[in-house]
């Protein structure tokens, strides 16, 4: 199944466009992203050698005066250690998402990862998380937009973001910043709890999808001339605000065997938004489940109702299939019915149309379904994929506007 979706991502612009399937990173919005901006960490680790340093999580946690240290260090003490404990892949630029995160409450649940390379441990942090992306020219501070995430969690995920001009990132964190990427000049993403830092990385939030949805040009602009002109506009402070907006996560704890096809996705959410930035978006949560959609919206209690809307339909749509599939199987494996076979092409059929969809949403389904089933160690080379295709959309060729 991987080496067919490998074989056909050569296809995806050409599949997208025939189709006219909207590009979430791009479609509707006016203003849009240098070129010359990274966006991947991958990227920015050999982009800046300088501070290759911040994504070897381990050393991250390390420089708060933080207990951790390398997972395979563990073999054979699992006794000394003071529980619950968090482990997790050490290389930030070779890893994403919730890939083999874990939280691990006692000796006997770490023998089962013990084993596993690259990974790391640290002090498992009950609180909420907090994420910033600064903006730094010569190592200053020169802006900074904080996504407080919501307190109710789904495993490792947040229901929701809340993204406001006003939000302030804790003092502590921004003079970590700035004691440790004094001279840099791009962007830090940091994200934190409880006030201690537990990744960073050298690009924006999300593509830079949160920064395009301001729908700020001045904002937009003022950010693209970092990397355009190595340049600030400090006169914009008042023209960069924008108005607060909300990030909300679609989350199920059932099997994914079905999507609503994405021409049926844009009329939904657009009866009902009209911020311009949504996409399938899978995250395996632990145990608990998978996100599976994001969405945004100005109104708290609206976005939330949505939210709600989405994961009963999908939800619905799963045990529908599942039902369907039952009968399909049943009565075309243990039925002389004669019109068996009608009923199970059109089952069939209706399956297919999760097809019709840009072909990365169904890849990094099936990639987030493998992870969550299966887990396993972490491999550096799966880097690449990561880097191509966690997007939720075939990468996008930012262009200013």
């Amino acid at each position: 199944m991987p080496d067919l979706f490998k074989s056909l991502m050569p296809y995806e612009e050409r599949w997208c466009s025939m189709m006219g399937y909207f590009n979430p990173y791009i479609d509707g919005f006016k203003t849009h992203l240098a070129d010359k901006m990274p966006f991947f960490d991958k990227a920015c680790y050999h982009r800046y050698p300088r501070y290759q340093n911040v994504y070897d999580k381990l050393w991250v946690v390390k420089s708060q005066g933080l207990p951790a240290g390398r997972l395979e260090k563990l073999a054979g003490k699992e006794k000394k250690v003071q529980y619950p404990i968090f482990i997790k892949p050490r290389w930030g630029h070779l890893s994403a998402s919730s890939k083999n995160c874990f939280k691990i409450n006692n000796e006997e649940e770490l023998r089962k990862y013990v084993h596993y390379p690259d990974m790391m441990w640290s002090e498992f942090i009950d609180a909420s998380e907090l994420m910033t992306d600064y903006i730094l020219l010569n190592g200053k501070i020169v802006h900074q937009i904080t996504y407080i995430y919501s307190e109710k969690q789904n495993g490792f995920s947040d229901d929701y973001k809340y993204i406001s001009p006003e939000s302030e990132p804790p003092a502590i964190i921004s003079e970590w910043v700035k004691q440790h990427l004094n001279e840099h000049t791009g962007i830090v993403n940091v994200q934190s709890r409880d006030n201690k830092i537990i990744e960073v990385g050298l690009r924006l939030a999300r593509g830079g999808a949160y920064l395009l949805s301001t729908e700020n040009a001045d904002l937009i602009n003022n950010v693209n001339n970092i990397f355009l002109k190595k340049e600030w506009d400090y006169n914009l402070t008042e023209e960069m605000k924008f108005k607060p907006y909300y990030v909300y996560k679609c989350f199920t704890q059932l099997p994914i065997i079905y999507l609503f096809p994405q021409k049926i996705v844009d009329w939904f959410i657009r009866k009902r938004t009209k911020r311009p930035f949504y996409e399938y978006y899978f995250e395996p949560t632990g145990q608990t489940g998978m996100v599976f959609f994001q969405f945004m919206d100005d109104d708290f209690a609206r976005g939330m109702q949505t939210k709600l809307e989405i994961e009963k339909m999908f939800d619905k749509a799963q045990l529908i299939m599942y039902v369907l599939l039952a009968i399909a199987i049943a009565l075309c494996g243990f039925s002389s019915w004669p019109y068996r076979n009608y009923i199970g092409f059109l089952v069939l059929f209706f399956w297919l149309t999760r097809f019709l969809n840009p072909i990365v949403a169904n890849y990094n389904l099936y990639k987030a379904q493998k992870q969550s089933i299966f887990g396993g160690g972490p491999s550096k080379s799966t880097a690449g994929e990561i880097e191509t295709f966690d997007m939720g959309v075939t990468p996008p060729r930012p262009r200013l506007g």
